[in-house]
């Protein structure tokens, strides 16, 4: 179920808060400059080229953004097209399409767009960096010898040797160049995993560009250096007004668009992860777009690289404590008044030093973690990457993308044109078993519609579900109408199972009229926007909301007092609030701690000016006593005062995955904090997939829940959230009737059913009686059935009004 994302508007800077984002601010500046030089050295344009977007993001892009963090700039990603567009036609067209880029840009921004942008496929935006990371660092391999790179990967790779012996025959003049990119990539990694706790926000490529820069000033080893203007704006070339006449060249207007797709992509991913890692500000993707697009043209304008929001330097602003756009805007003044006040210090820096820095980047971006990741989720998502990266490496970066997204289609194609049946008569009764596999669309309705009709008249069907991943309207229809129609003969008709009722099959039992779509273009249309648009509904908690900075593992408490301190010592940071004001908060109310069974317990909290939900996970050395039940694994959940919907939906959440087969048990077994997130992250994807790894025949209810009739959907939101989308049923369904008579149901109230675990039922009465305590005067009733025998109740459950 989705919901819609929840934007706040960004918060604007003041008086004091500038003065307060003052030190963030010129820590990201000495990230930025060197990365804005290298960049645009790795485009083969001069410094001056990288330094203005750098400005430019800052400055105009900072002071308009839709996400006040984000900090923009020059990216790698970006380095491919640029370098091939001043390859094959000049670095005068780089400027045009860049503007041009921006327009598109701003025209869907415009156009609340923003959320489209980020409906591609993973497979394909992973793919795609992957492909630039190996072009990028087989290109910067040779910028590292002091040697000019070639215009493709191919040409890259077979070249390198040549040039290797070249610089080996020169002796230690050739060497130089090859040490001192050698000494870089050393530091650098050096650096990221020995710097010292308090110098963490300092960045090893700063730090490593640095050193070796004096070294070769030092030594004289006389590898080549920047050539830098005498003065910064000499080194501009605004676009004039006849050279926009080259926009009519079809190819680079199709650049354009490729520069457009892949900056939107990364600025409005970056943008979404930017908002996990912080709670003072909430994106608004339509209106970061926009801003993006005038970033675009501006810089295009003064002939500088196209931008992107860029999760390096947005990461380092906030873990900096920044916490508005003062911090962004100030960044982009500081690279304006060093870059005019001294440019002659950046003369000073070897060009093999920026190519090591990048060939490490490079490297950074091939993540075969990913590919192992995309793997698990199934061999179709790796073959999709690989296509994407493939042709982005050997083809063309819009080639690559196109060949990507065209393969993602193809998979949903496949995907609804797929339908396995199996129809086979049982052995020993009068039954006749339907099994269906894939996806039932009216693609295939002839087809299903023979296999029904080839059932004895004699036999009740049963169809079995378990692994049908989609059915549409039309084959819905059909197996309604099919069983009207054996009713109405008196020949036994179809039965589906208790454990299988969900939303796809309410319309069919409340008598709703189906409608099949009108096309396969339709019907792929949507599932694309369903799958794919997922990353941009608000989930109940952000998609990285267990981070090893937010675990205490083998915690020696002696009461729940001392686990709520340590939680709140780890959540602190992130709420921006004082630690002893979450930990009275969280001690304060009496209904604030949900035991959970199995030794889990969730305290919980509203907290003022609190953006969204937030956890932190703590295990005790020993279990402690906790209102009579022993517990020693605590989720400590954080959440906003006067969003109650979204506490209950985060309750919701961390209760059913709780219940996760083997999480528990890894939870107690972990040293670490990172495999306390290792542990949680299986059990999120596994419910991600619906295909939790459990017993073998695990006990199953029916749960019955009476809501008040003013306001059943939030109910059904909240149970979805945990439990998976309820049927709703309400006084004029068939159904209603028959399940009221059997819980002995006395009132017209609508009724949520769904089926639930046995070990799950305590999750389901903790989350209600939740509800009432935070929604006072809400009815809730629950009422238990065996699910194998839908008529024999187990009596009533919790309640509360």
């Amino acid at each position: 179920m989705t919901h819609a994302r929840k934007q706040s508007s960004p918060r604007e800077p003041s008086a004091s808060t500038w003065l307060a984002d003052l030190p963030s601010s010129v820590v990201v500046f000495l990230v930025a400059l060197p990365l804005c030089i290298g960049i645009a050295v790795a485009c083969g344009v001069p410094p001056e080229r990288g330094l203005v977007t750098g400005i430019v993001g800052g400055i105009v892009v900072g002071s308009i953004a839709g996400a006040p963090l984000l900090v923009s700039g020059p990216a790698a990603s970006l380095i491919v097209p640029v370098f091939e567009i001043v390859s094959q036609h000049g670095i005068a067209m780089l400027g045009p399409v860049v503007m041009l880029a921006g327009v598109w840009q701003a025209i869907a921004g415009r156009l609340r767009l923003g959320q489209w942008f980020r409906a591609v496929a993973p497979a394909v935006i992973r793919g795609m960096l992957i492909g630039i990371g190996v072009l990028i660092f087989a290109s910067q391999l040779h910028v590292a010898i002091d040697a000019d790179p070639s215009s493709s990967f191919v040409d890259n790779v077979l070249t390198l040797p040549g040039k290797l012996a070249g610089m080996l025959s020169r002796g230690m003049a050739g060497l130089a160049p090859a040490l001192v990119g050698a000494a870089t990539i050393a530091m650098l990694i050096g650096w990221n995993a020995l710097r010292p706790a308090r110098l963490q926000l300092v960045p090893g490529h700063l730090v490593s560009l640095l050193v070796v820069t004096s070294v070769t000033v030092a030594l004289g080893t006389g590898t080549r250096v920047l050539d830098i203007s005498p003065s910064f704006f000499d080194g501009l070339e605004p676009v004039s007004v006849t050279s926009l006449g080259v926009l009519l060249d079809a190819s680079l207007v199709g650049r354009s668009l490729v520069f457009a797709f892949v900056a939107s992509a990364a600025t409005l991913l970056t943008a979404a992860a930017i908002d996990q890692r912080q709670t003072h500000s909430q994106a608004d993707f339509d209106r970061e777009l926009q801003a993006q697009g005038i970033g675009n043209l501006t810089t295009g304008l003064l002939g500088g690289l196209p931008m992107t929001g860029v999760i390096v330097r947005s990461s380092v602003n906030v873990d900096a404590g920044a916490r508005t756009r003062a911090s962004t805007m100030l960044h982009g003044l500081w690279i304006l008044v060093f870059v005019v006040a001294a440019p002659e210090v950046l003369e000073l820096i070897p060009r093999a030093s920026l190519g090591a820095i990048l060939v490490y980047t490079g490297y950074k971006l091939v993540d075969v973690g990913a590919l192992r990741e995309l793997y698990g989720r199934g061999r179709s998502e790796l073959v999709i990457c690989l296509i994407t990266l493939l042709g982005v490496v050997f083809l063309d970066l819009f080639v690559g993308i196109v060949a990507g997204l065209v393969a993602a289609v193809a998979k949903l194609v496949h995907t609804f044109t797929s339908l396995q049946v199996r129809s086979e008569p049982s052995r020993d009764s009068n039954v006749h078993h339907l099994h269906l596999a894939g996806s039932a669309t009216f693609l295939r309705l002839p087809y299903l519609a023979q296999v029904l009709d080839g059932v004895p008249t004699d036999r009740e069907l049963h169809v079995h579900i378990d692994h049908l991943d989609h059915i549409d309207h039309a084959c819905l229809e059909l197996l309604s109408s099919w069983n009207q129609r054996r009713r109405k003969n008196d020949a036994p008709g179809m039965v589906v199972e208790w454990d299988e009722l969900t939303d796809r099959y309410r319309e069919a039992l409340t008598g709703a009229r189906p409608v099949a779509p009108r096309s396969m273009l339709h019907l792929v249309w949507g599932e694309w926007k369903r799958v794919h648009r997922a990353a941009a509904a608000a989930p109940a908690l952000a998609e990285r909301w267990l981070e090893p900075s937010r675990v205490h593992v083998g915690l020696r408490a002696q009461e729940l007092r001392d686990v709520v301190v340590a939680a709140s010592q780890l959540l602190a940071p992130h709420a921006g609030q004082p630690a002893d004001r979450l930990v009275a908060a969280l001690l304060q109310r009496p209904e604030g701690h949900v035991g959970l069974g199995e030794g889990v317990s969730l305290p919980h909290a509203p907290i003022e000016d609190l953006q969204e939900p937030m956890v932190a996970l703590v295990t005790t050395a020993s279990p402690l006593l906790v209102d009579g039940d022993q517990a020693d694994v605590f989720f400590v959940l954080l959440a906003p005062e006067h969003d109650h919907h979204a506490h209950l939906r985060a309750l919701a959440h961390v209760g059913r995955l709780c219940h996760h087969a083997g999480l528990l048990d890894r939870l107690r077994a972990a040293t670490h904090a990172d495999e306390v997130v290792a542990a949680v992250s299986t059990a999120e994807r596994a419910f991600s997939r619906a295909d939790e790894p459990g017993d073998a025949g695990p006990e199953r209810l029916l749960a019955v829940i009476e809501v008040d009739e003013h306001d059943p959907a939030r109910i059904a939101e909240l149970v979805a959230q945990g439990f998976g989308e309820p049927l709703r049923l309400s006084p004029g369904d068939e159904a209603f009737r028959a399940l009221r008579a059997v819980v002995r149901g006395r009132s017209e109230h609508p009724l949520l059913v769904i089926p639930v675990e046995a070990r799950e039922v305590n999750v389901l009465q903790a989350l209600l009686r939740e509800q009432t305590h935070l929604e006072p005067g809400a009815l809730v009733q629950l009422h238990l059935l065996r699910s194998e025998q839908p008529l024999e109740p187990l009596g009533g459950g919790a309640h509360a009004r």
